[in-house]
């Protein structure tokens, strides 16, 4: 199951499937444009060195089964993205600007952080986790900045998705530490131990670190404050939340692969900020979740209706678990 805690923040770069080149000639046949007739053929191109070791060539024909094997399958898969949503610009007179893609990355940025500095650096380290080098960052955006081309007619910034953000934003919360167990039993057992007389919030904690499944385990359950419409929590967590007192700890909540425990460490009170004076970074915030689903929503539609022929039997394999996965989430 997803775990309770695992929430990206709102840039969401993994859903947005990226882009990249190929990784060598010939893989990409089914969605790559023909060659110009100034280029080598693709024999010679494979043949040719592309390193020595030890004084001995390795060619790019020695390395691409292990690449295919590698990354194949994604960078397959976000080029066939590319090609259809840059087919799908083409089909209704959508040019993709400079503009347009140093928008995207000010956005990208702005996900990580509000500070620029801060942004920036987290943005290269970001690049350097995911292996986004120049090439695949450069179609990573285009590829986002077609996406969001062929969407922005159909976003719409409702009055409740406001009121709704600016509750997230801005509502009352409560902080918990988090416990989740495999069974209704093992749960059962752990609350008696966590709310036994004398029991503290340590104790708690070291219970979660020990016992809990949840990735919160590793900060002793602790998750971040939990609001009623947090929609990324489970409802009958944020449900339960909502009901504990300071210093109580639920009864066993079931949710999706287990049982969870709740002990309530503080309620906070909704922050005196009146809607009028955020209005503008709320109502920015709507856009850009409401853009997003619909990117994705719009990627799932143009793969779905590919017509993609792979031949390479791994590259075939990994591209159909790609598509399968792009396709399944909704």
């Amino acid at each position: 199951m997803p775990s309770p805690t695992s929430r990206p923040r709102s840039g969401r770069l993994r859903d947005l499937v990226t882009l990249s080149a190929p990784l060598g000639a010939g893989l990409l046949a089914a969605c790559s444009p023909a060659r110009p007739a100034t280029e080598r053929p693709a024999a010679l191109a494979d043949a040719a060195p592309v390193a020595y070791v030890a004084g001995v060539a390795v060619s790019d024909a020695q390395l691409r089964p292990g690449l295919v094997e590698a990354a194949g399958a994604q960078v397959f898969s976000d080029a066939v993205i590319g090609r259809v949503v840059a087919d799908r610009l083409a089909q209704l007179g959508i040019a993709i600007t400079e503009q347009d893609r140093d928008a995207e990355v000010q956005r990208l940025a702005q996900t990580l952080d509000d500070d620029p500095d801060t942004a920036a650096r987290l943005l290269r380290e970001l690049r350097t986790r995911r292996g986004l080098g120049d090439t695949r960052f450069a179609a990573l955006v285009t590829r986002n900045a077609g996406l969001r081309a062929l969407v922005r007619d159909r976003v719409v910034v409702g009055e409740p998705a406001v009121q709704q953000a600016y509750r997230l934003a801005y509502g009352r919360s409560v902080r918990v530490r988090l416990i989740v167990a495999p069974s209704l039993a093992r749960a059962t057992a752990l609350r008696e131990r966590a709310s036994a007389p004398g029991a503290s919030d340590a104790d708690f904690a070291r219970l979660a670190a020990e016992e809990s499944t949840d990735a919160s385990a590793a900060q002793g359950g602790l998750l971040s404050p939990l609001r009623p419409d947090d929609s990324s929590y489970p409802r009958s967590l944020r449900n339960a939340a909502d009901r504990l007192a300071v210093g109580d700890v639920s009864p066993p909540i079931a949710i999706d692969g287990g049982f969870a425990l709740l002990r309530c460490l503080e309620r906070l009170p909704a922050q005196d900020v009146a809607l009028d004076t955020v209005r503008p970074a709320i109502e920015a915030q709507v856009r850009r979740r409401a853009e997003r689903v619909l990117m994705q929503q719009a990627a799932r539609e143009l793969v779905s209706g590919a017509e993609v022929v792979v031949l390479d039997p791994v590259l075939k394999a990994g591209w159909e678990r790609e598509r399968d996965g792009l396709l399944e989430a909704r």
